[in-house]
């Protein structure tokens, strides 16, 4: 059962909430209601356990505008620094083990969608540059160029855009992330049963908290997803370009019910990603997931070639991050 942060000064108390999350064959890890839910009831709120959104804390906004120095000295390879920023923060942050544990655990997408060896040390200079001018601890040098372009593509499938009071065409908006432990294992729909609010934790300025509530009734063992889309892309776009949307920036072809009814005789799509993880659910065991405990299992989802690997470089979500489904 999901958890989340307890009340200041009670960390050793979690609050048990609503998902269970089950390793199905075929689908990879997905989120299922643990009991029945009527619409608005929370189903799951948690803290960020990464944030390098630079709308959040001051540091990470000196990190990037280092980052875009040290881009516009010519002394690297081009390269785009809120690409490489999470990742950065992450390290500097989190620390070595817990980036091992707690975020190359997540999805990461194909592995032939990953760097290749020689973009993967290129994209690591970028690091080698960072810990030369102590801009991450030093025990960082020991993250691998493969590592770290692995740490990159989990927070660009994973995170999402969070910019506060920073208002469109300021600086730093669109600018970093935030990661959430629990709520990453919630796959995606074009037709979601939950939606989602960020804000800044009322007990802490420097964090983030997500509320995941129902958007519709939800019965005990259905699947639960979010949207990775805001509702105005969803309800414009057909779904052939929404599936180019997902493809492109998380790496995915949606088989959720809705693009399969819509497009029924797709056939570019691979036909595991036809099969939702509801038609799996009952035989498929729970997993334990919490923010002490890490869940050695990735959130994978079927997926086939896209873009290359710079697509979704700074881990695209939507604009704002507010609740996608609020009109």
């Amino acid at each position: 059962v999901s958890m989340m942060d307890a009340p200041h000064g009670d960390v050793d108390k979690p609050m048990e909430l609503g998902i269970v999350m089950r390793e199905v064959p075929g689908c990879g890890v997905a989120a299922f209601a643990a009991r029945d839910f009527e619409p608005g009831d929370v189903v799951l709120e948690e803290k960020a356990m990464m944030i390098s959104a630079v709308s959040v804390k001051a540091e990470n906004r000196e990190l990037w505008q280092a980052l875009v120095a040290e881009e516009r000295s010519n002394r690297l390879p081009a390269f785009q620094p809120a690409g490489h920023l999470g990742a950065l923060c992450a390290l500097k942050n989190l620390g070595l083990q817990a980036c091992r544990e707690k975020l190359l655990t997540k999805c990461i997408g194909p592995e032939e969608l990953l760097p290749s060896a020689e973009d993967a040390k290129r994209e690591a200079q970028v690091l080698k540059a960072c810990l030369s001018k102590n801009l991450v601890p030093a025990s960082a040098s020991s993250f691998s160029a493969a590592e770290y372009a692995r740490l990159r593509r989990a927070v660009q499938l994973n995170g999402f855009r969070f910019n506060g009071d920073l208002g469109e065409g300021e600086s730093g908006y669109d600018i970093g992330e935030v990661m959430f432990n629990n709520v990453s294992r919630i796959n995606h729909s074009c037709e979601p049963n939950l939606a989602f609010d960020l804000g800044r934790s009322s007990d802490d300025a420097e964090s983030v908290r997500i509320t995941v509530s129902a958007a519709k009734q939800i019965k005990e063992g259905e699947e639960v997803n979010i949207s990775y889309l805001p509702l105005e892309v969803r309800q414009k776009l057909p779904p052939k370009e929404r599936r180019k949307e997902l493809q492109q920036h998380w790496l995915f072809r949606c088989g959720c019910r809705r693009c399969c009814e819509e497009m029924p005789d797709d056939e570019e799509a691979p036909a595991a990603a036809r099969i939702t993880a509801q038609q799996h659910s009952d035989n498929a065991p729970d997993l334990q997931t919490s923010d002490d405990n890490n869940n050695n299992t990735n959130k994978q989802r079927e997926h086939s070639k896209s873009q290359d690997s710079s697509g979704s470089s700074q881990g695209i979500c939507w604009d704002d991050l507010a609740d996608p489904d609020e009109s």
